[in-house]
């Protein structure tokens, strides 16, 4: 499962790049360097999506699984560069976080060669998700009191790394299985920021994520089984941003 994840090392590297060459491309004009540190909460809220299970056996696709809604919780560090980009301000920064998209039991249609309705069963999800962000904000409301703006629109793009781990309760037999799989996918976000003193700062986001997890599990009747889906995941987020 890892061969095909080593992608991993040219996402960052691509992201230093971009973060080294950007500033090199616009006329730079002087502001403030700042650090900031993030936390916050907020629900993760995960699409529908097949799961594919390829056995020696064949294929057999279950359609549009539905997932759990989910509590999020992360952290996030960074640095805005003491330039600006025109009206913009340039940053970089690396997000932690985890939510949990597990799979209730659901009766769902099974299709290999002709499709029928059974019951898919439990399978818990948990995730927890790496990303390198490339970040733009608009500085408004300048002041002496405010000099990097007291509203603060931004958005975030970058690749991620996620680590996900299942438990199947009886899909496959032998029952109460659990693997991991490690992948890259893609974070985007946008939010804005109002600062409420130099050092303190409140912000909502809105987030998207994407990533393809395959998971392998044992079937006495099916051999090795690789269950494979896409997680595509939007998330609402509420949190305290601090900058020295």
């Amino acid at each position: 499962m890892f061969g095909r994840r080593t992608d991993i090392v040219g996402w960052i590297k691509l992201l230093m790049m971009l973060t080294s060459v950007l500033p090199c491309l616009v006329v730079a004009t002087p502001a403030a360097a700042e650090w900031f540190t993030d936390l916050y909460l907020g629900g993760a809220f995960t699409e529908k999506h097949d799961v594919d299970a390829n056995s020696p056996s064949g294929q057999i696709t279950t359609l549009d699984v539905s997932f759990d809604n989910s509590f999020v919780g992360g952290i996030r560090g960074g640095y805005w560069f003491p330039f600006e980009l025109g009206p913009l301000n340039f940053g970089a920064g690396m997000d932690i976080s985890h939510f949990r998209p597990d799979v209730s039991r659901q009766t769902r249609t099974f299709c290999s060669r002709f499709c029928v309705t059974g019951t898919f069963d439990d399978l818990d999800l948990s995730v927890w998700t790496i990303g390198f962000d490339a970040m733009l904000r608009w500085p408004f409301l300048k002041s002496p009191q405010f000099p990097r703006g007291q509203l603060q629109p931004y958005i975030t793009v970058g690749p991620a790394i996620f680590v996900a781990h299942a438990e199947d309760r009886t899909n496959f037999a032998p029952a109460n299985q659990s693997d991991s799989d490690t992948s890259v996918g893609v974070k985007v976000g946008a939010g804005v920021a109002w600062q409420f003193t130099k050092t303190i700062a409140m912000f909502g986001e809105y987030r998207y994520t994407h990533f393809s997890p395959e998971f392998t599990f044992r079937d006495n009747a099916l051999g090795s089984t690789d269950l494979s889906t896409s997680v595509n995941t939007h998330y609402l987020l509420m949190g305290v941003s601090f900058r020295f």
